[in-house]
């Protein structure tokens, strides 16, 4: 009887395209979240009206689920190019629906 051991490639460059493309759409949105989100803390005005407060929660609550999420992801996926694309891939949708529901105002 013959036995087949099961033979894994070591990432190629192309493997790691995904990942890098996924840091490069953070590094463009982000900024624009954080502006949005400056811009309305500037023009909210104090005591901070209740859509403010809820937005400044959501801000606080939606970073500790992304990187909790992204910390597990990395830490049960074998190290690479996949561990990379599904600790990135939270944030990314994140910021990416962020970005989208802050432009609308």
């Amino acid at each position: 009887m013959v036995t087949r051991r099961h033979l894994t490639r070591a990432p190629s460059v192309a493997d790691w395209v995904a990942p890098w493309m996924q840091m490069g759409e953070i590094a463009v949105t982000a900024p624009l979240v954080i502006g949005y989100r400056t811009a309305r803390i500037l023009t909210g005005g104090f005591p901070p009206a209740a859509r403010e407060r809820r937005e400044y929660t959501r801000m606080v609550q939606e970073k500790v689920a992304g990187f909790s999420r992204a910390a597990v992801a990395a830490a049960t996926t074998t190290p690479g190019p996949a561990a990379a694309s599904a600790a990135l891939t939270p944030v990314s949708t994140r910021v990416r629906a962020n970005a989208k529901r802050l432009a609308r105002g």
